[in-house]
This record gives structure tokens, C-alpha cells and sequence, in this order.
């Protein structure tokens, strides 16, 4: 900076100007070198050591847990719709409590290998107007003290107010032009360790053709359920968050800082680091600003959740009808017959996995019985009767083909369309002396009963933006205002393959309201 502040004095001692221009350019030749040496104090960016740790850290977590493989719900954001988003944090205030403010003027991120870098632009009002920029680095979340947190540390301030009240503003408040002063005030990032979701299956009513008719009834059911945030990472242009599903595997911890082998060639060096971690994440792609991956694990659990859920998962009522006649030679021709007058009973589905998951198709085996209090009326060898047998029915181990569709925000799961359940009804009765047993079948349309499961979607919802943010005298945050930023998916496609069930989309942000 002293060489620079010579060159340009030889310069201006050089030319013949008038005392008043010399004066004039030695002033701001000053001026301008006291802010490049201001600059080069409080905007160092991080040093060759520090972004070694950043990529060892991430490679030491992805060495330690594969998220496609071990996570329930693996969720993959554009650096695209994460910039979007972190815009519209753009006028956000915090009133201080001496009576200043702050507010946010501009907002841009840049998702790199590691670390998202922030470039914040704020306005400090007080007593005078100040403009600063920050420069920000957060990095994959890690856990401590039972919490999720990501790491933010400023690492550059720049004073956006220009002249000469740069200088004087410089004077004033050297102090918030350092990074570690921002780091110490700044709150840290929280990440929840929970997140709530609900699977819903609607109430439904149909009619089942065969030789049995009837009537199945099914109950509304939903299901609370609660995922644990296991890790984010920061990769290139994307962000990646892991869930596991009712917390049934403790998080693997994610090291601090690296502890390696003295033999690691990659350790020292950033682009081997890089390279490495590029492979690694290889799978942790989107081809949208959205993607979903929910594992046949975490299918299964919700499925298994629905045959628990109730007693009885079809409650039935038998319809009137002939389902059984024959003709029979004693002395006469003489017809046997059997008569359905009504009936009630209930079953319970007692097994529902998958069997497969390829190709855009998901397969499932479904089982289930259950009993039916009948009322029959018939006529045997000529003795008419009347008797209310106690009888069973069962669907054995049937394969039922399901799919998954998106609508709007919400993704369902149904049966495929035309897909149909055998259940099977044995009748043993006791007739004028007579032993009576025979089987009848009854077909179910599938698709009328599992048409409308509501998965959880992990975006059917609004996002809370805060508006207005007070800190109290001990620097402590309390949102006082808030307003609710809304979005619409376009282009989402739901298919099957690899195992898993994926979800894509892309996202368009609205204006918070």
C-alpha cells in the first residue's frame, strides 16, 4: 500500500499542475489508499487452512454415512430456489434495543462445495446512515449439544458509503467493520431436529360384485408422524437435507474438524478434496430445483402404520342375493337354494409390503380376513329355513400393483387403475340334518379402496419469512412480525425405480405477503 501511495505522488509530482490540483490529488490519492488498507484488514477472505477443514469435514461425513442409502427421506434444493428464497429476506428489520435499526437491503448466496457464501447487504440507522456489506460462509450442519446447527462465520465488511463520510463512518464504527464482531453478535443457526408430517387415508364407501355381494365401508385414518433431521450438507449449486423417520436411528455424528491419517494425500489438497467429494456425491443430483427421495423403508413403515392403525380396516354389510342353488333328485327334482337376507361384519388387513419397487411400478402383497354375522334364508330337500350363521372370508397373500401421482403440492398413493382383490367366504352349515359347505368368491375393486393416500409431501405448506425481529438488552432475538412466502411446483413428475419412490419439481417463489 506505501508503494502504491508513492507511485501515485511520483505521478501527480511529475505533471504541471497547479499547487490547488496537486493538493487536491494528494488528498484523495490518501483517501484512497487508507480505504484499500482498511479494506485488506477487515475483508480477508478465508485463509488456504480454514477451507481444507471445510472440505475435510464434509468428506469425513459422507465417508461416515451414504444419505441415499441410510436416510428415510433424502430432500435435494437448487442453489437456484435457495437464492430465490433468501431474496425475499430482503427488508427484514431488527430494532435495537437503544432505539437503531437494521435492515436487510439485498440478499445473494452462492451454494459452493461445503459452505454456502451470503453477501448481505444492511442499512444501520442511528443517529447516522450507515451501508455495509457482509460476506458470509455457512457450512454443513453439525451436531451439538442435542441441536443441529450450521456454522456461519463473516469473513468480510465492506462500507458501502462512499466519500468522504466513508472516511469519518470509518472512524466512528471501526469496530463493526471487523467480521469477528459480527461473529460474535450474530445468533447462530438453528436447524429443527424434528419436522411434522401426517399421512391421511379418507373414508371411503364401495360396493363388491361376485358371488357374495356387499357393501365395504373403510375409516378415515391419520397418522402423526415426526422425521429427525440427520444431517445438510452443502454441496455444489445444492443443498441436501436427510431425515429418518421417528428418530429409530441415532445421527451419526459429524466431526468438527478433520482427523485424519498423516498419509491422506487428498487432506492438503483442495482440488483432490473436491474431486473426491464430487464422486462421493455423485447420486445427490437433481434435475429440478426439487427432489425427493423416500425410501422403500420409510414406505413400508407407513404402510405397516395403516394394518396397525385399526381393528377393523373394512366394516361390511352383505347384500341380498342368491349364492347358492342347485338341483338336486330324490324322488322329485328338487332345488336346494341359499339366500343372503343381509349381514354385518368386519375385516382386518394383516399384511401390506412391498414386494418390489422397478421400473415406474410399486408391488405390494396384501393379506386380510375377517367375519361376517350372516342372515340366510333358504329351502333344503323342501324344508325351508332360517338360520344366521357365523361366518369367515379372507384375502391371501395377493399381489396389488400401486402407483404414486402428484397433485399441486400433495403427492398420493392409489392402486392401479382396474386393479382388483379376490376375497375368498366359506360357509359351513347345518341344514334340515344336513352338513352344507361351499366357498364363494367375491371381487374388490383395489382402485376404490386405496385411491386417495395422502404421503407426506414435505412442501404443502407456506414458509414463515420473519418481518420484524427486536433484540432485547442482552442481544436476545424475539420475532415481533412475520409474513407467510408462498410457492406452486410446476413440472413435477412422481416415479419408481432404484428402490425408492422420487419426487422432481421445479419451484416458483411468490411475493411474501
Amino acid at each position: 500500500m506505501t508503494r502504491l501511495y508513492q507511485l501515485i505522488s511520483e505521478m501527480i509530482m511529475r505533471n504541471p499542475t497547479s499547487k490547488r490540483i496537486r493538493l487536491a490529488f494528494v488528498v484523495f490519492s490518501t483517501i484512497l489508499c487508507l480505504f484499500i488498507e482498511a479494506h485488506a484488514a477487515f475483508g480477508q477472505q478465508i485463509s488456504g487452512f480454514d477451507r481444507l477443514n471445510e472440505l475435510r469435514r464434509l468428506r469425513d461425513q459422507l465417508r461416515l454415512t451414504d444419505p441415499l442409502r441410510d436416510s428415510d427421506v433424502l430432500v435435494i434444493l437448487s442453489d437456484r430456489a435457495i437464492s430465490e428464497a433468501a431474496k425475499r429476506l430482503v427488508g427484514l428489520e431488527f430494532l435495537l434495543s437503544k432505539g437503531g435499526m437494521l435492515k436487510l437491503t439485498s440478499v445473494e448466496s452462492d451454494l459452493k462445495t461445503a459452505a454456502a457464501v451470503l453477501k448481505i447487504g444492511i442499512q444501520a440507522k442511528s443517529s447516522v446512515t450507515m451501508n455495509l456489506q457482509l460476506t458470509a460462509r455457512i457450512n454443513s450442519g453439525e451436531f451439538e449439544r442435542g441441536a443441529l446447527r450450521l456454522p456461519l462465520r463473516v469473513t468480510d465488511v465492506k462500507l458501502m458509503n462512499g466519500g468522504i463520510s466513508s472516511l469519518i463512518l470509518r472512524t466512528l464504527f471501526d469496530e463493526w467493520l471487523d467480521p469477528k464482531t459480527w461473529d460474535k453478535k450474530l445468533p447462530e443457526i438453528e436447524i429443527p431436529m424434528e419436522i411434522a408430517e401426517t399421512l391421511r387415508v379418507p373414508a371411503g364407501r364401495f360396493d363388491v360384485a361376485g358371488d357374495l355381494p356387499m357393501e365395504i365401508s373403510t375409516p378415515e385414518y391419520q397418522a402423526p408422524l415426526k422425521f429427525a433431521v440427520t444431517s445438510v450438507l452443502a454441496l455444489d449449486k445444492r443443498a441436501v437435507v436427510s431425515l429418518r423417520l421417528n428418530q429409530d436411528a441415532p445421527a451419526k455424528p459429524i466431526p468438527a474438524s478433520y482427523v485424519g491419517d498423516i498419509a491422506d494425500a487428498n487432506a492438503v489438497d483442495p482440488m483432490a478434496l473436491e474431486d473426491e467429494i464430487a464422486r462421493m456425491s455423485e447420486g445427490l443430483k437433481s434435475a429440478g430445483d426439487f427432489r425427493a427421495v423416500l425410501s422403500r423403508r420409510l414406505i413400508n413403515a407407513l404402510l405397516a402404520s395403516m394394518t396397525t392403525a385399526h381393528k377393523a380396516d373394512f366394516d361390511i354389510l352383505l347384500k341380498r342375493g342368491r349364492i347358492r342353488s342347485e338341483e338336486v333328485k330324490v324322488i322329485v327334482n328338487v332345488t336346494n337354494y341359499t339366500d343372503v337376507e343381509g349381514g354385518e361384519g368386519r375385516a382386518d388387513v394383516t399384511q401390506l409390503d412391498i414386494e418390489s419397487i422397478a421400473d415406474g411400478k410399486v408391488t405390494v402383497r396384501l393379506s386380510g380376513q375377517g367375519e361376517v354375522d350372516a342372515r340366510l334364508r333358504g329351502r333344503e330337500y323342501g324344508v325351508p329355513y332360517a338360520i344366521s350363521p357365523h361366518m369367515s372370508f379372507s384375502i391371501k397373500d395377493q399381489p396389488l400393483p400401486l402407483e404414486f401421482v402428484g397433485e399441486g403440492k400433495k403427492i398420493f398413493l392409489r392402486a392401479a387403475p382396474g386393479s382388483t382383490l379376490p376375497i375368498d367366504a366359506q360357509f359351513n352349515l347345518k341344514v334340515a340334518g344336513h352338513d352344507v359347505r361351499f366357498d364363494r368368491r367375491s371381487v374388490a375393486q383395489a382402485d376404490k379402496w386405496l385411491n386417495r393416500v395422502e404421503l407426506p409431501s414435505f412442501f404443502d405448506r407456506e414458509i414463515s419469512l420473519p418481518r420484524k425481529i427486536k433484540l432485547d438488552a442482552g442481544g436476545h432475538p424475539h420475532v415481533t412480525e412475520i409474513r407467510n412466502l408462498g410457492y406452486t411446483l410446476s413440472n413435477m413428475r412422481v416415479g419408481a425405480k432404484d428402490d425408492a419412490i422420487e419426487i422432481t419439481a421445479d419451484v416458483k417463489l411468490d411475493q411474501p405477503k
